[in-house]
């Protein structure tokens, strides 16, 4: 009796520390964020050569090898099988504070494809809300993330903005809990009148985040009415422009009414874009080939 009152205290004795235990995820986030902080730390004070790169690589390596065990095995067709992580660099600069994941090259060298988890991706989004963009409401659920075009240049974009044409009308796969495709241009400028010419595709399943881009096979046009709408605000913008170069580059409101002009133009290009694709012949190519990549990563075996 006495043996088992003893056993069972020293159950009770550890039991706070079973429940308190973190997760992988959780010892995952706890080692970057200490280990940024230190070395952004350094960076600052002008001590980011030597010692401190060589620190940087070693815990980007252990920081890896923790997301491959996260993440466990990652196949799907077109994808190759060794995946990088995602992460490039724990000083500030491009390829920081991306999506937590690991990151796949399409077997056509262009199509990119990142893993998550939800938990990760639910923690990045609460890490990054104080940077979200002013003109966009940051976003409270996985969902509403997932609609976003600065989620998308956020997680997975580090050198060009996602500008988001219009959504791609796919079916939920039956394994998949939240399925999203859209039909975006990256851009590091304003994109204007450029056509959009990429897929992404955002599928959650089983615990996992896929998001996975491709460029769009079907030949996208614009209806005459979106390149009127362009010419128009582009007319205006010039004038403006032409405003601020008489002024001797000194009247900085001509240049603002440029730079708001274009930025209308480009919103007005794109819902233009958008309420007229839908009607297309390469709409409904477009969403098959979304449609087909959903299914793939839906489907993807661990």
């Amino acid at each position: 009796m006495m043996a088992k009152t003893a056993s069972l205290a020293l159950l009770l004795a550890f039991a706070p520390l079973a429940v308190s235990a973190a997760t992988p995820e959780e010892a995952y986030l706890s080692l970057r964020n200490r280990a940024t902080a230190k070395l952004r730390k350094l960076e600052a004070a002008g001590q980011a050569a030597g010692a401190a790169e060589a620190e940087e690589r070693k815990t980007l390596k252990e920081l890896g090898e923790k997301m491959e065990a996260i993440i466990g095995p990652v196949s799907v067709p077109g994808f190759q099988k060794l995946g990088k992580y995602s992460i490039e660099t724990l000083f500030e600069g491009v390829g920081a504070d991306q999506l937590d994941g690991l990151a796949f090259t399409g077997d056509d060298e262009k199509s990119q494809l990142t893993v998550s988890t939800q938990s990760l991706t639910e923690a990045f989004l609460r890490a990054r809300r104080k940077d979200w963009e002013k003109s966009e409401k940051p976003p409270q659920s996985l969902g509403e993330a997932l609609a976003s075009p600065f989620f998308y240049t956020l997680a997975v974009s580090p050198d060009a903005g996602v500008e988001i044409y219009a959504d791609l009308p796919i079916a939920k796969p039956a394994a998949a809990t939240l399925a999203t495709a859209v039909l975006d241009l990256r851009s590091q400028d304003d994109a204007g009148g450029t056509l959009p010419d990429e897929i992404i595709v955002a599928v959650a399943s089983e615990g996992r985040l896929y998001i996975a881009s491709t460029p769009a096979k079907a030949k996208i046009e614009s209806a005459p009415a979106c390149e009127k709408i362009w010419s128009e605000h582009q007319a205006k913008a010039k004038k403006a422009m032409d405003s601020y170069s008489a002024s001797g580059l000194a009247n900085e409101k001509d240049f603002e009414n440029y730079a708001n002009l274009q930025a209308e133009g480009s919103a007005a290009f794109r819902r233009c874009f958008a309420e007229h694709a839908k009607s297309e012949k390469f709409f409904a190519a477009l969403t098959q080939e979304a449609q087909a990549l959903a299914d793939k990563l839906a489907a993807a075996k661990r």
